[in-house]
């Protein structure tokens, strides 16, 4: 049952600010970064900077070599389910951002120098350049970092809208403290829904799939600078046809490089950004700045409508 139907709030997916989710399950939503980032709003500014606190955080400890406190800090993270976004916990392989998951991917970041060559400055590089971190780890892990804010946003809406919190104050999980830099414990009455607390996530901040990925980096620039070298060193990759004026048409296929650079050479998509930006280390500055620029754009961007927000709930 969907929160508008379980309170009886007579209002449709478009006069709701949250996401009206189906609280008996999993919805396959996740909360993406990149959206909290490009927000104007106080909520987003906020939320934002505490995402970017958590991560330069962990950082620095690393830098530091105080690898030990930073590990102590991964477990606070749990897998939530308040918000009922992600992929079914039934998964026998768990998709959540636990504190063994966090310590192994902080591990391979420090130990590769992913961080001193530039290609991770911010927590969702890790979704672009490192192996199992989906989209749904990613999205946990700002849905416990944020949680704080979630809970406030919560209150808020329930109280705009007339909906009874729990009568108790409760501890309603950790969330990370930008000043103390500390995990600490949300209080509050909690939005209860059949026995379970609920948090409600913005709709503006929620998608099914997210344009920052390796994927999109991969298409729209590595292999774009890689068509480029291939025609600069003209090598068995470039293609020449004869136009109909008698001038040459020279093409590099993308089809191309992938299955000699990346299907041949026994890597995957990751490994090959890893590799490229490695060696060209702009390419990821100009992935950042242009995918601000794409998610702002109405015509290009891949949030989702209320519409499709209707639609995905009705295939539940």
């Amino acid at each position: 049952m969907q929160i508008s139907e379980y309170f009886n709030l007579g209002l449709k997916q478009e006069d709701l600010d949250f996401v009206d989710v189906n609280t008996s399950r999993d919805n396959e939503l996740f909360i993406d970064p990149c959206w909290i980032h490009i927000g104007d709003d106080d909520w987003s500014k906020q939320a934002s900077s505490t995402i970017s606190g958590f991560f330069d955080h962990i950082l620095d400890l690393y830098q530091k070599g105080d690898k030990k406190k930073a590990k102590e800090l991964f477990g606070f993270s749990k897998e939530p389910n308040e918000t009922c976004f992600g992929m079914s916990r039934n998964n026998p392989e768990g998709t959540g951002a636990s504190a063994e998951m966090l310590e192994k991917l902080f591990d391979n970041i420090t130990s590769t120098e992913m961080v001193e060559a530039g290609l991770i400055r911010r927590l969702e590089d890790i979704h672009v350049f490192v192996s199992d971190f989906g989209k749904d780890r990613l999205s946990d892990l700002v849905t416990n970092i944020i949680r704080q804010h979630l809970v406030d946003y919560t209150e808020k809406q329930c109280e705009l809208l007339g909906i009874e919190l729990g009568k108790e104050s409760k501890d309603l999980g950790y969330f990370w403290n930008n000043n103390t830099k500390v995990w600490g414990t949300c209080k509050g009455r909690p939005l209860i829904v059949d026995d379970k607390n609920i948090l409600l996530v913005p709709k503006k901040i929620a998608v099914k799939s997210f344009r920052y990925t390796v994927g999109q980096y991969c298409s729209t620039h590595v292999l774009v600078r890689r068509q480029e070298q291939h025609i600069k060193d003209d090598t068995n990759l470039v293609k020449k046809t004869k136009k109909k004026d008698g001038t040459l048409k020279i093409e590099v296929f993308k089809k191309d490089i992938r299955e000699e650079e990346i299907k041949q050479a026994g890597l995957n998509e990751k490994q090959y950004a890893r590799r490229v930006t490695m060696e060209n280390p702009d390419l990821i500055d100009n992935f950042r700045t242009s995918i601000i620029r794409v998610l702002k754009d109405p015509k290009t961007t891949n949030k989702l409508s209320d519409q499709e927000l209707i639609e995905l709930f009705k295939e539940l």
